[in-house]
């Protein structure tokens, strides 16, 4: 039977105190997940003819895999994506000249937390007309993750 003792007994001042404190801290924090701003990842670099810069290359620049975003290099040959929640470390860059149609198409690692300005496609004058050539990001082999049985070995020693 419920009396009014028991009632009161449940909810004594101490859990009503303790309820409106939980209910506050839920709220504070859907609150801020609400309105909290995403960082923009940006991924830039340059498209040249040579090292030095000096030709830039009027071309279409693409990110495909995981994520999907295009772009267009400007009179110097550089190009910028700002890209929203990133999630993915690695993603294919597609290069398109637009004066040859040769494609270019490259593995890049991106630090989705600082993101990555230093990015070079360089399109060399040998390659032919509307071919499709995949390089390789030879500035950034040391970033590779290491291996498990790499990791393993070093804790086991």
């Amino acid at each position: 039977m419920i009396t009014k003792a028991t009632l009161t007994d449940f909810f004594s001042k101490g859990k009503v105190i303790f309820a409106s404190v939980a209910a506050v801290i839920t709220f504070s924090i859907t609150l801020y997940n609400q309105f909290k701003s995403n960082k923009a990842t940006e991924i830039s670099g340059v498209v040249s003819v040579d090292r030095d810069f000096t030709k830039p290359v009027d071309a279409v620049v693409r990110i495909s895999s995981p994520i999907q975003a295009q772009t267009e290099t400007d009179s110097r040959g550089r190009f910028k994506f700002k890209l929203e929640n990133l999630q993915s470390d690695t993603f294919l860059l597609i290069v398109q000249n637009k004066r040859t149609n040769t494609i270019a198409k490259q593995n890049e690692f991106v630090n989705a937390s600082h993101g990555r300005t230093d990015i070079v496609v360089l399109f060399d004058p040998g390659m032919k007309d509307g071919q499709t050539y995949t390089s390789y990001d030879t500035l950034h082999q040391h970033r590779r993750q290491p291996s498990l049985k790499k990791i393993f070995q070093g804790l086991f020693r």
